[in-house]
């Protein structure tokens, strides 16, 4: 398994901007909700909609690219990038990029890189992410995130296509650096 962020980046960064867009796509379908509806939503509730509607994107995005399968295992929806030995899950996640909702057991095996039927041996496992403001209403940004069993080993902002410059990157690392005790 690859845990580079410079590597794991460069195999994701063809599918960066489908993966940001897939991520939006989520939040912005969740907004449409009228406030009589949402009123009675907490954060729980919040982020398994909008995950819904990114995983229906995700698939009608994804599903049927070249090098991308689908997999789902006990209800844990994965997509696999050949080509890049990735698999990746979609979040809503902390500024750390960490998952911010109870962990399943399909959760906890998927961070701590115990075998997955159907997957080759070793594949990097990715989660991305979205991060909302304080509120919980704005969308801040899309990520990536290498997990493990104590949080992320790293993480990374994806930079919409929209707002980027012709020869910037399309991500940046927003890995908090813990301070030494």
């Amino acid at each position: 398994m690859e845990t580079d962020i410079d590597v794991v980046m460069g195999t994701l960064s063809p599918y960066l901007d489908r993966l940001d867009a897939i991520l939006r796509h989520g939040h912005s379908v969740y907004e449409t909700y009228s406030p009589e509806i949402t009123l009675d939503h907490d954060a729980s509730t919040q982020a398994h909609c909008t995950n819904r509607h990114a995983l229906a994107e995700a698939h009608r995005v994804l599903d049927g690219l070249p090098n991308i399968r689908h997999i789902e295992l006990r209800g844990q929806n994965l997509w696999l990038i050949e080509t890049a030995n990735t698999v990746l899950r979609f979040k809503k996640t902390d500024e750390d990029g960490v998952s911010s909702n109870y962990p399943t057991s399909q959760a906890q095996a998927f961070d701590l890189g115990d075998e997955i039927p159907g997957l080759p041996q070793q594949p990097t496992r990715v989660t991305a992410g979205y991060l909302l403001d304080a509120t919980g209403l704005g969308y801040m940004r899309s990520q990536i995130s290498l997990p493990t069993n104590r949080g992320a080993m790293w993480c990374a902002a994806i930079i919409p296509v929209a707002t980027r410059e012709a020869d910037e990157a399309a991500w940046y690392e927003v890995t908090r650096q813990s301070r030494m005790l």
